[in-house]
């Protein structure tokens, strides 16, 4: 959009001044008629440029637009399936870990149901 804007204003601000350098040169109306008339053909081939090359521009804005959106979606859908991939990898870890953190709770259990009927372990506690 900004490439677009950019290049309008320059095409329209060149045929701006090539039209205010040609009011601005000294000469008599008769000359300047037939300057403008002779600049006609080359003003109106300039403008029929501008319009083919934006015509160019949009096409090639377009196509930009497509190729990029079909580039996110693959994208988009890589990252999901990748996704889902890492889940399924994971699984069985996730489980062992599971499994893991269980029994070192219950041993943290034990360890404590033993601590609390410890008569040594109870002694060294109640002197502190």
């Amino acid at each position: 959009m900004k490439a677009k804007s950019l290049i309008i204003g320059f095409l329209t601000g060149t045929v701006v001044a090539g039209a205010a350098t040609m009011l601005a040169t000294p000469a008599s109306g008769k000359q300047l008629r037939t300057r403008m008339k002779d600049n006609k053909e080359e003003i109106t081939a300039t403008l029929t440029e501008v319009k083919e090359r934006l015509v160019d521009i949009k096409k090639a804005t377009l196509s930009a637009t497509t190729v990029s959106k079909e580039s996110i979606n693959v994208f988009i859908s890589d990252v999901k399936n990748l996704i889902e991939s890492w889940k399924l990898d994971i699984e069985p870890n996730k489980q062992e870990l599971t499994s893991s953190i269980t029994d070192i709770e219950t041993a943290i259990g034990e360890l404590e149901t033993v601590a609390a009927s410890s008569p040594i372990l109870n002694k060294q506690a109640n002197s502190h």
